[in-house]
């Protein structure tokens, strides 16, 4: 034989195969691909950064009030628990 001819058939299989092997590695499940959920670490962290808020609006809103300064902890704690909700809700 003085020349090789590919032929388009071989040649169509072996793209098919690699299509579908490429496929099958798509469809597998694969840790770093999932969706972590809730945590217990994301919920405190949600928490603290709620309190922290709701500490500071607390705080603002008792300067100008006659409450003085039992404002800042309920606003932390709501803002705890507004935290909390969320994360676990979202």
């Amino acid at each position: 034989m003085l020349y090789d001819v590919e032929s388009p058939a071989k040649k169509a299989l072996d793209g098919l195969s690699m299509a579908s092997g490429s496929f099958a590695r798509m469809g597998q499940d694969i840790p770093a691909n999932r969706d972590p959920g809730t945590t217990t670490g994301g919920a405190v962290s949600a928490g603290m950064g709620g309190a922290a808020l709701g500490a500071t609006v607390g705080s603002a809103m008792a300067t100008g009030a006659a409450t003085g300064s039992a404002v800042g902890p309920w606003g932390a704690a709501a803002g705890a628990a507004v935290g909390i909700a969320a994360y676990l809700l979202s």
